[in-house]
């Protein structure tokens, strides 16, 4: 099985560390209107820089759906 090394400063590179700073920013979800809509501009953003391929797509995904888990839970 072959493993790939991205290079650093590779733009596969880029996206792993650009998705991962989102991660990092909007792990834990508030309450409010204004912090939702930071966080899915940004993750909009992400997607755009990134071609919106059904990668990109996915891991966007992924991370919306967590952070309303994540919301759902705070609220019960």
């Amino acid at each position: 099985m072959a493993a790939v090394k991205f290079a650093k400063g590779s733009e596969e590179w880029q996206m792993f560390m650009d998705f991962w700073a989102l991660c990092q920013k909007y792990w834990e979800p508030e309450k409010t209107d204004e912090w939702w809509e930071k966080a899915l501009h940004e993750i909009d953003v992400f997607s755009k820089n990134y071609g919106s391929t059904v990668f990109v797509r996915g891991l966007c995904m992924a991370l919306v759906n967590e952070l309303e888990v994540k919301h759902v839970s705070i609220k019960n």
